[in-house]
């Protein structure tokens, strides 16, 4: 007999996916425009192939489309210690004082009040404890965000080997509230041409702020500093993939009053509340009570939805197609309804027809989620 499987769980999530099917390069890049993807939307008994020009058709007057605001940050600085040591530092969470949970190589430098300097001193920061193993606080100044731009690399997925010409290509056009250190990516697509249309067919955008954690292990992040520049003392290689099952880390999020009440005056009038990217789902979610009613609100969030989450909110979900045995995925499949379409839909619609992978790649609308009432 079979065990039963644990549709909580990500490594019940796998399938195969060929290394081709990962798109590498932003559309810009290959000729075309953000918009150059397909969209499978999928409805509660069928599914649809078409364009992600089409999105505006699956909308009407009255709904709202949520985004996530956030925009990236470059995140992995490279400096010295005031003792003259080599330092390079991984960015990740940016803190509402300014200050950042970082990761710091090599460790032998990581003390409390630990100076440092990036850019013959344009930037300088200073270690101030360490909130959990291998996670510390660093006070920048300037602080947050502002000095990070031409100093700082940015930090890209193990899958795009060539950064994009253009590092607007990793930004969504609405990008607006720098602390981000990853891409909410479904929202990459979207042209301005396409928000207009929204609006002129009567669809409120509504922005919402969740900034994504790019965090993964110390252990990857000394490798990748070994890839990068010459090895620091105590590099070691990376922690096998895929991460544990678990809350994910913490994120900083903020819906604004202004959001809160688009988003419940568009739930009264009638209209359907369309969210893009799993970032501003997770951020809805954590700020919406069992009605349905959102609530401004701002802080830190490690809701983990997979199936058996009862939805509070959106009736329909803009995301990408997402990697094995990612969160993502879980999230997707609690939208689905279950693991077990979820898997089918990539087995027998995503996979057969290339789609292709990632924030570069194809869309998925899943249209049929009927909100808690």
């Amino acid at each position: 007999m079979e065990a039963a499987v644990d549709d909580r769980r990500r490594d019940s999530y796998g399938f195969d996916l060929p290394d081709e099917r990962i798109a590498r390069q932003p559309p810009e890049e290959r000729g075309g425009k953000r918009s150059d993807a397909r969209l499978l939307t999928v409805h509660r008994d069928r599914v649809e192939h078409g364009r992600f020009d089409d999105l505006p058709r699956h909308l009407r007057a009255g709904d709202a489309f949520v985004v996530n605001n956030a925009r990236v940050v470059p995140s992995v600085l490279r400096g010295a210690t005031s003792d003259g040591d080599e330092v390079a530092v991984q960015l990740f969470s940016p803190m509402e004082d300014g200050s950042w949970h970082c990761m710091v190589a090599p460790e032998r430098v990581c003390r409390r009040g630990a100076r440092l300097t990036f850019g013959a001193g344009a930037l300088t920061g200073e270690l101030r404890h360490e909130e959990d193993e291998h996670v510390w606080r660093l006070a920048l100044e300037p602080p947050g965000a502002a000095g990070l731009e031409g100093l700082a690399e940015y930090l890209y997925p193990y899958y795009i080997e060539t950064p994009p010409a253009d590092p607007a290509s990793y930004q969504t056009v609405y990008a607006s509230r720098p602390g981000s250190t990853g891409l909410p990516s479904a929202g990459r697509h979207l042209t301005r041409e396409l928000l207009d249309e929204l609006g002129a067919l009567g669809v409120k955008v509504v922005e919402v702020t969740l900034y994504i954690a790019v965090r993964g292990t110390y252990r990857g992040f000394c490798k990748r500093v070994w890839e990068i520049a010459r090895p620091f003392p105590g590099a070691v290689p990376p922690h096998p993939w895929p991460a544990p099952d678990g809350p994910p880390q913490p994120e900083r999020y903020e819906v604004t009053l202004a959001a809160a009440d688009a988003i419940n005056e568009t739930r009264r009038g009638g209209g359907r509340i369309v969210v893009c990217g799993t970032s501003a789902l997770r951020a809805l979610e954590t700020v919406a009570d069992a009605g349905g009613r959102v609530y401004p609100g701002s802080g830190w969030t490690s809701i983990l939805i997979a199936p058996g989450h009862r939805f509070r909110v959106a009736d329909a979900f803009l995301t990408n197609l997402h990697m094995p045995m990612s969160s993502e995925l879980l999230l997707t499949a609690a939208f689905v309804g279950s693991r077990e379409r979820t898997l089918e839909i990539y087995r027998d619609e995503v996979l057969p027809r290339d789609y292709a992978f990632y924030e570069f790649g194809d869309s998925m609308l899943i249209a049929g989620q009927a909100p808690v009432s």
